[in-house]
């Protein structure tokens, strides 16, 4: 039997993670056609079907199977290639990162001042969104890679990201400076009795279960489809409240502008996730940005974590260089 084509599994890894052979075409740039007779000569060379064509693309049993030792091949290959310098990583370019807001608001321009400082001829492109939808952009190729909110897209795993645990933070329930609750103590939301809760939309579930396991009542709920930037101004000058990251506030948590309670008995705990390619390793500025975004994280978030716990706040110091490699 003659050995598939690099080629043909790329296409097979593409149609099989995007379920579609014209969302697949045009991810790897070429004609629908074109994908559609690698796949077939694919199918034509291991002698079996790789999709089920009736009513929509689906993977049969075998596609499956197949589909996990290709990611793991195309993976191989990149850093074989990358390893003997056929494809040596030029420290230049444009690296493209996708973030929600907990993680732009606070952690990113820190990182940014010491990577462009490293990397002068790199520039960094940002994507700010929710998860999922800067999770189908990794998978598609339009991000290097993402950091999102923990979702329900990584109970079963995605086809074609590699998703790992990325830092977490706890949450705090935000108020008008005249609320009448103390400020960054600790607090139940069952003892609160007159609660109106704006939930940002992408966090939802998570926090409806919270309240829900934790007997919270809530008098009235206000869905907020936008930036909780705009949430955070209405919460300023009104009755209403919301429940936030520690990272997004973190520097709010020195000043009045809000009342700031972090959740507690128990802490409610905001999991990010750190999303990438399954096919191909990250390049070596990316996972250097990655390292920055890190520090700056365990930073910045350790406020917020004294808080949670009755310690007091200190000062933010500058991110440091000692876990960056530049090569």
């Amino acid at each position: 039997m003659m050995l598939p084509k690099l080629m043909h599994i790329r296409m097979f890894v593409a149609v099989y993670e995007e379920g579609s052979f014209t969302v697949a075409a045009s991810r790897e740039g070429l004609g629908q056609s074109g994908v559609s007779a690698h796949v077939r000569q694919l199918e034509t060379q291991l002698g079996l079907r790789l999709f089920s064509r009736d009513h929509a693309i689906v993977p049969t049993p075998a596609g499956h199977a197949y589909y996990q030792q290709c990611v793991q091949l195309l993976r191989l290959h990149e850093s074989a290639c990358n390893a003997v310098g056929h494809r040596a990583e030029p420290a230049a370019g444009t690296l493209r990162i996708g973030m929600i807001p907990t993680m732009t608001r606070s952690v990113f321009s820190r990182a940014l001042r010491v990577f462009e400082a490293a990397y002068p001829n790199v520039s960094v492109q940002l994507t700010e969104g929710t998860g999922s939808v800067l999770a189908t952009a990794v998978r598609r190729g339009m991000l290097d890679f993402a950091i999102t909110q923990r979702m329900s897209y990584e109970a079963g795993g995605a086809s074609g990201l590699g998703i790992s645990v990325f830092n977490r933070t706890p949450a705090f329930l935000v108020s008008s400076p005249d609320s009448g609750l103390p400020h960054c103590e600790p607090i139940r939301l069952s003892k609160i009795e007159d609660l109106h809760l704006v939930l940002p939309v992408g966090r939802r579930p998570l926090l409806e279960q919270y309240l829900i396991d934790h007997k919270v009542k809530v008098v009235q709920r206000l869905n907020w489809f936008e930036s909780m930037l705009g949430a955070m101004d209405l919460v300023r000058s009104s009755h209403w409240t919301a429940i936030i990251s520690g990272l997004f506030i973190a520097d709010d948590l020195r000043r009045r502008r809000f009342t700031l309670n972090p959740l507690a008995d128990p802490i409610l705990w905001d999991e990010m996730l750190l999303v990438e390619p399954a096919r191909k390793p990250l390049a070596t500025v990316a996972q250097n940005f990655i390292e920055l975004l890190k520090q700056a994280t365990e930073e910045i978030n350790a406020i917020p974590i004294r808080i949670a716990h009755g310690e007091p706040v200190r000062s933010l110091g500058p991110p440091s260089l000692s876990a960056f490699r530049h090569d």
